[in-house]
């Protein structure tokens, strides 16, 4: 390898041999001593290593770290380290030179702007520049010297960014019925060169143009429609974006649209009548900017007593025959005119109007106080027809009871009479002791009586009827046999009493009766659990409904 190549080969960090021997050396030797430090450096002996970037890149008015770090060897000692800007012509200009054993030594207009990274690491030459501006952009060197290894060099590229600051102008105004009118132009000044779109609902269409600068670069883009009243209030929005903003920039603006709508008069649609208070006439357009209204009326001038509130005309009067005509309605707002007429008609009698909402709630009130008539009525015949039932239930009642009265009175009144008393007497009370369930399963009784109530009513009436015929049965005994029968009929009452109250029966026949019951027991003989009638020659039996034949 030649020597110019190897020269060229050789890190500039290790080309400085007048440096490492510490004495000048004529080309020829430098060039061999060069060479020497080149293979020492291959080999690892006493090169070391500077760590930094290619490029940086700072905001402008904002703070940056320049890196310049130095890897050094086990027996290396970093005595400064220098930093340097070059020149556009070539010439370099110091910055700052940090020295381990004298500190930070800061050059001409960077004195107060710059400050060491880390003074306490003589391994770490970064420093900070503070408040960068664009006259900041450029290449930086950062020079190591070590011993005793010698100088090392490291370059990076400085590149400070200017965030734009967008503006947005609006176009002239914009009235409807004009061709193609610019409504706003955005522009936006930066480095490097931003970028701006349009955010619109408005159909339009936009045209950009770039400006290039010493330093920087703007960019103008202007957005253009064919105005309508649609679009009046619409957003229109410039967004701007550039690697300087940690979000997008936006500006919005508000169209404006000058225009006036068509005009029309209400007020009279009801129909208006001679008396009527209150009535009023309204004139109606939309615009931009907002319209002023005149009133006026074609068959002669305007009624008395009549005021013009914005657009609104008030009768201060009930209204009369001679208020009715042809009213006009002119509305112009600087940009257009416009006017609409209304024939008002007053006819003699009120018109009136059904009110919808009170005839529901009169059909409603209506309808409910129906429902609580029928609901009346029908309560009171349902308790007139209870009332009427329960009446009819009882008339039954007394009814049957009467006719059971009446057929035992029958039976009775056919039966023969008995000269034994005392057999009568017994029959009666074994009767009632013993057969009395028989008597109320009687079909002829069953037959008439169907219910419950009818069957307790023929038990009482089976009582009665054999009060009824120990009467007449008494009638026929003699008188000595009177005080017999009389003390005997003491004891079927109080057996009866016994009967109607449950509760002072305990099954058996009372003390008092004993002797009477054994006294009757003679003229019966028992046969299969049954008590039958012995025969007599008076021809006194007992039938097989109980009764005495």
């Amino acid at each position: 390898m030649k020597a110019d190549e190897v020269q060229a080969d050789m890190p500039s960090s290790c080309l400085h041999c007048d440096k490492v021997v510490g004495f000048s050396l004529q080309p020829p030797f430098c060039v061999t001593v060069r060479v020497l430090i080149l293979l020492l450096c291959v080999t690892g002996g006493i090169c070391g290593v500077v760590q930094t970037e290619k490029s940086i890149t700072a905001v402008l008015g904002m703070d940056v770290t320049l890196p310049c770090y130095y890897q050094a060897e086990a027996d290396e000692k970093v005595a400064q380290v220098v930093w340097t800007k070059k020149g556009m012509n070539g010439q370099n200009m110091d910055i700052v030179i940090l020295n381990t054993e004298y500190g930070a030594n800061i050059f001409g207009t960077y004195e107060g702007r710059v400050k060491e990274k880390a003074p306490s690491n003589p391994t770490d030459g970064g420093i900070i520049l503070k408040n960068a501006v664009q006259a900041d952009e450029g290449t930086y060197q950062c020079r190591v010297n070590t011993f005793p290894a010698g100088n090392f060099d490291a370059e990076l590229e400085l590149k400070v960014l200017v965030p734009p600051l967008p503006t947005l102008s609006p176009g002239p105004p914009l009235t409807e019925g004009e061709g193609k009118s610019l409504v706003a132009s955005c522009t936006a000044e930066g480095n490097p060169v931003p970028t701006v779109i349009w955010e619109t609902e408005v159909e339009g269409t936009n045209s950009t143009h770039n400006y290039n600068h010493q330093r920087s670069a703007s960019v103008t883009s202007e957005f253009y429609v064919v105005p309508t009243r649609r679009m009046n209030g619409k957003a229109l929005t410039c967004v701007v974006s550039h690697p300087g903003f940690q979000q997008e920039k936006r500006i919005t603006h508000v169209l404006g649209v000058r225009y006036l709508g068509e005009i029309l008069i209400q007020g009279h649609e009801d129909g208006w009548f001679v008396g009527k208070e209150g009535a009023t006439l309204q004139c109606q357009a939309e615009g931009n900017p907002p319209p002023t209204y005149t009133w006026s009326r074609l068959n002669g001038s305007l009624p008395a007593e009549i005021k013009t509130v914005g657009n609104t005309l008030h009768f201060l009067r009930g209204l009369g025959a001679e208020d009715a005509g042809v009213y006009e309605c002119q509305a112009t707002n600087g940009i257009s005119r416009r006017s609409t007429r209304a024939t008002v008609s007053i006819s003699e009698y009120e018109a009136r109007k059904i009110d919808l909402v009170s005839l529901s709630l009169g059909s409603v009130g209506v309808l409910t106080g129906i429902l609580l008539v029928v609901l009346v009525i029908t309560l009171l015949l349902v308790n007139r027809h209870h009332k009427r039932r329960t009446k009819q239930l009882s008339e039954k009642i007394e009814e049957l009871s009467t006719l059971s009265r009446q057929a035992s009175r029958r039976r009775l009144n056919s039966t023969t009479a008995s000269t034994d008393t005392r057999l009568q007497l017994e029959e009666g009370i074994h009767l009632r002791s013993g057969m009395h369930c028989d008597s109320l399963r009687d079909p002829s009784i069953s037959s008439m009586m169907g219910e419950e109530a009818d069957r307790r009513s023929y038990s009482t009436l089976t009582t009665l009827k054999e009060t009824e015929t120990q009467t007449e049965l008494l009638s026929t005994v003699p008188d000595e046999e009177m005080i017999e029968v009389g003390e005997e009929t003491e004891q079927v009452e109080q057996s009866q009493e016994k009967e109607s109250n449950p509760t002072e029966v305990d099954g058996t026949v009372g003390v008092a009766n004993q002797p009477f019951i054994k006294q009757g027991m003679s003229h019966f003989h028992q046969e299969n659990g049954t008590l039958r009638a012995k025969p007599s020659a008076n021809g006194i039996y007992i039938n097989g409904r109980g009764h005495l034949v």
